[in-house]
């Protein structure tokens, strides 16, 4: 195995699609595409579907964290009044 070989390996599937030699239409861009029999989107439509999930999730956890910090600070501010 060539070194770039390692580097460029894709695992499928990827969001709604997985390669194979079946003709479909993408969900998302209405355009035709080869792929497995039960994909549902083109390649690239489906990279931007897992794209767009993942920053939505690290936007979301984002805002978890924070607020976390946010109740942990309040948390100590209560204990320091409380005398604990």
């Amino acid at each position: 195995m060539l070194p770039t070989e390692k580097i460029t390996k894709i695992k499928y599937p990827i969001g709604g699609f997985a390669p194979g030699h079946y003709m479909s239409k993408c969900v998302s861009c209405e355009q035709n595409f080869m792929g497995d029999k039960l994909a549902r989107q083109c390649e690239p439509c489906a990279i931007n579907t897992v794209n767009e999930s993942n920053t939505k999730a690290l936007t979301e956890l984002h805002k978890l964290k924070t607020a976390l910090e946010k109740i942990k600070f309040s948390n100590d501010i209560i204990n320091e009044v409380l005398g604990k």
